[in-house]
């Protein structure tokens, strides 16, 4: 990866309580380690400018079960308002440290098929495409991973409540990218998302 291609950020959102799951999905285990552990460990294989991840639910609970390695920490105290609340706390993170910062890269913390060579694989074609964003796509839905433009960083900052960056689709975002992702759709959220999981982890 080029060093243009290295002046981007990663930002793992990881503050859910996982009110429906009565759990945290963040140390779910799929193939002997914790989901979140999983997004910690790809991220850190890429040539990134920071890391950052955004805890807030079940903290200390979570930082007992994994190793944040190279990523920088933030605590949300305001994760009940939402995701888009870690998000934005995460931007603001990110402005402070690297003023120049071009892209950031957002993974959620319950994707168990995220890989190195699909990141990079992703991150090249929003290189590639010269866009505002680029997006995961499963079921014709875009989603996470993204990754987003310093150049609508302040539209970011505008979203409210447990919303995410699709809302800029909505708003009349076109400059953006979908990269096909079918297993993105394998997130845990609930008790059958997560027998699910088991199922795949036997087959796999």
């Amino acid at each position: 990866m080029s060093r243009k291609r290295s002046n981007i950020a990663v930002l793992i959102l990881a503050a859910g309580s996982s009110k429906r799951l009565g759990k945290p999905k963040q140390l779910v285990k799929f193939k002997n380690k914790s989901l979140l552990q999983h997004s910690i460990d790809v991220s850190e294989n890429l040539n990134l400018s920071e890391r950052i991840i955004v805890l807030g639910a079940n903290s200390k609970k979570i930082l007992n079960e994994v190793e944040l390695k190279n990523h920088k920490l933030l605590i949300n105290s305001n994760w009940q308002e939402g995701m888009s609340t870690s998000l934005k706390k995460g931007l603001e993170e990110i402005q402070n440290l690297h003023p120049a910062i071009e892209n950031v890269l957002v993974l959620l913390s319950d994707q168990p098929f995220i890989s190195e060579s699909f990141l990079k694989k992703f991150i090249n074609t929003h290189f590639t495409a010269n866009c505002l964003a680029t997006f995961s796509e499963y079921r014709e839905i875009p989603g996470v991973p993204a990754i987003f433009s310093s150049k609508i960083f302040p539209d970011l900052m505008k979203i409210e409540g447990d919303r995410g960056a699709r809302d800029l689709i909505k708003n009349g975002l076109t400059n953006y990218q979908l990269v096909p992702f079918e297993k993105g759709i394998v997130d845990i959220d609930t008790e059958k998302d997560l027998k699910l999981l088991e199922k795949l982890e036997h087959e796999a």
